[in-house]
């Protein structure tokens, strides 16, 4: 059976934190259309936060531990509205209970579920109001499906990113109903949230470490 261990979530994190500074500019740029266009700068910011405490923490021997400890950093220093919402999911997944310091598709499907609720809570938001909450709704779905099918880890993983990246597609056809975008109204349409473009990358990059180790 295909499983995560401390090892291997440890880079699967520091993987997230790359792809997410990659693609700064590309997430200020969506984000341009309808807020500030600083989704990109505040995003990045937070993920080398973490990326800088990740490389002082390789004698972690805890999987709870590098998400909270995840968590707790994107939640202080990214800033703005979303810092506290994905700093959140990252911290529901750590509080996810995981005895046996291996994680499994069941496993990251309940770890992403309690985040989805953390999420939603956080930023009040549901299915559909352009947020996040569209990619990552589909994505913990899908999870649960293939953990009731017995799917492998990594073709789990490969799955719920898909999910993420049409549900994060199809923000451009919803009118925003959070955030400075939310006064646009119908002008918002057409453009595809930065923040759902934000979780599909973070499942993408799980999915690539999972599909090459």
């Amino acid at each position: 059976m295909e499983m995560l261990n401390v090892k291997d979530m440890h880079q699967l994190l520091l993987k997230i934190c790359d792809l997410l500074i990659a693609n700064e500019q590309e997430l200020c740029k969506l984000d341009s259309y309808v807020g500030d266009g600083d989704h990109g700068i505040t995003v990045s910011r937070g993920f080398g936060a973490v990326k800088a405490e990740l490389n002082k923490q390789d004698t972690v021997n805890k999987l709870n531990e590098l998400l909270l400890l995840t968590g707790e950093t994107l939640s202080e220093t990214m800033g703005g509205a979303i810092g506290p919402v994905i700093g959140g999911i990252f911290t529901s997944m750590g509080e996810t209970e995981c005895p046996e310091e291996t994680i499994d598709t069941a496993t990251i499907g309940t770890m992403l579920k309690n985040g989805l609720e953390n999420a939603q809570m956080i930023g009040n938001a549901k299915a559909g109001d352009r947020t996040l909450i569209d990619a990552l709704a589909p994505a913990v779905e899908s999870l649960e499906k293939d953990a009731g099918n017995k799917i492998p880890l990594s073709i789990a993983l490969k799955n719920s990113a898909a999910a993420a990246k049409t549900g994060a597609e199809n923000t451009k056809n919803m009118i925003a109903r959070k955030g400075r975008a939310k006064f646009l109204q119908d002008k918002s349409l057409g453009y595809q949230d930065a923040g759902a473009t934000t979780m599909y990358l973070i499942l993408s990059a799980m999915a690539e470490y999972c599909e090459k180790n």
